[in-house]
């Protein structure tokens, strides 16, 4: 309570992402703020997540991140204490309107040099982002890609060769865009939960964005990728290698075992998987 001075008054815990920690608006007889918290005996991933999006906030550009207030992390655990952003989550379904203000604020972030402690793409997504290798020794996850896909895997492969250079770039990315780390405040929007911010090429949060807008019942991700072209991202092809290395990403990790402590993860990244696969078909 110290970061808002006076004595305690409410709480209203957040719902949505995935995390294993406490995350909600803390309301004091002075102020509010918004605060993501993990113990120390706590989902030991959460509480390097929550660490990481602590040094990211430092060189986040205010204008599309909140403002830290205080930050903690001890022997009991790791706290993050940040403004209240005002605004509504996009989304269910994303309408045109937000795409834009969204693609809006994505060419603002994407003009913003990244520098030290941001790392680079390449150090923040490989091996992780670059499955094809992996897929292509398993029989079922094979067979279970569009046909399309099944016969264009050495192109897949090639693909993932280029990913290295493809990610090169020192733009600011977010990392983990989708509709629960956005708020949308009139015609701004901006961006929540910073523990995956990258430097990399630009534009390099479009490929990760579109496929949970198609997802959730709104434009397909040619569609959104249309919107994002009217506010200067490249031609999708430009940027394949990525977009290719994300399906890989998501396609991956939707067959891993569930984790107990994220529940729905697996689910999402499912939902997800499909949309972005059929995408890549259509580029190829």
């Amino acid at each position: 309570m110290d970061a808002l001075g006076g004595e305690y008054v409410s709480d209203f815990p957040a719902h949505g992402g995935f995390s294993a920690g406490y995350a909600g608006i803390l309301r004091s007889a002075e102020g509010e703020a918004f605060v993501k918290a993990v113990s120390a005996d706590g989902h030991a991933d959460s509480r390097t997540f929550l660490r990481r999006d602590i040094r990211m906030l430092r060189s986040a550009p205010t204008a599309l991140a909140p403002r830290m207030l205080r930050d903690f992390d001890g022997d009991d655990g790791t706290a993050l204490v940040l403004e209240v952003v005002p605004g509504a989550h996009p989304g269910a379904p994303w309408t045109h309107a937000q795409l834009q203000t969204v693609a809006a604020a994505i060419a603002r972030l994407t003009a913003v040099t990244a520098e030290e402690p941001v790392p680079a793409a390449q150090q923040s997504m490989l091996p992780g982002c670059a499955r094809w290798a992996q897929i292509a020794e398993d029989v079922d996850l094979v067979s279970a890609l569009p046909r399309g896909l099944r016969e264009r895997m050495p192109r897949l492969l090639r693909l993932e060769a280029a990913l290295p250079d493809a990610l090169e770039g020192t733009a600011l990315a977010h990392g983990d865009l989708r509709a629960d780390n956005i708020l949308i405040d009139g015609d701004r929007a901006r961006f929540i939960d910073w523990p995956h911010a990258r430097r990399g090429v630009p534009w390099l949060d479009g490929p990760l964005l579109v496929p949970s807008i198609e997802a959730s019942g709104g434009p397909t991700c040619a569609e959104s990728w249309r919107v994002l072209r009217d506010h200067g991202a490249p031609d999708a092809t430009e940027l394949l290698p990525v977009i290719s290395a994300f399906a890989s990403f998501l396609w991956w990790n939707q067959a891993q075992p569930e984790i107990p402590e994220l529940p729905g993860l697996r689910a999402f990244q499912r939902a997800q998987a499909d949309p972005i696969l059929r995408w890549l078909g259509e580029l190829l």
